[in-house]
């Protein structure tokens, strides 16, 4: 009978290293590492923080998971600052394409519009049950 519970990442990584590189080879063609380097970047304004930026490159994509820029530091050009430090790493680190989701309608879409991002999907019902917008940008 199948029994399904609770494990952890470390119990479950010999079956998932064998069997997902049995699964990367068909689909890829080769066996994949899956490595993801995470970055961190901040700004600052004379010694406090004005924004920051944060995600993860993994097998050509960088994803950018969190960006925020200070009320009164905004328009001022510290998110375009982040964008380009993000999609630096970015590309110092192998990435083809840049990723960003956020809600459809934020403020943020036309920031990344100006900074060469294209629409490429929604998630309807996702987050806290609002629509969110997929950009993408070639690195």
């Amino acid at each position: 009978m199948l029994n399904i519970s609770k494990s952890s990442k470390e119990e479950i990584k010999p079956f998932n290293s064998m069997e997902w590189m049995d699964a990367d080879t068909m689909y890829y063609g080769v066996p994949v590492e899956w490595i993801q380097t995470d970055f961190v970047f901040k700004a600052e304004d004379e010694g406090v923080i004005v924004g920051s930026i944060f995600g993860h490159v993994e097998e050509g994509v960088l994803d950018i998971k969190d960006i925020i820029v200070a009320r009164d530091k905004r328009r001022k050009g510290v998110g375009k600052q982040l964008m380009e430090a993000a999609e630096k790493f970015g590309k110092d680190s192998g990435a083809h394409k840049s990723h960003i989701i956020f809600g459809v309608g934020w403020p943020v879409e036309n920031f990344c519009i100006t900074q060469g991002y294209i629409r490429v999907g929604e998630l309807k019902n996702h987050f806290l049950h609002k629509d969110f917008a997929v950009y993408e940008k070639t690195l």
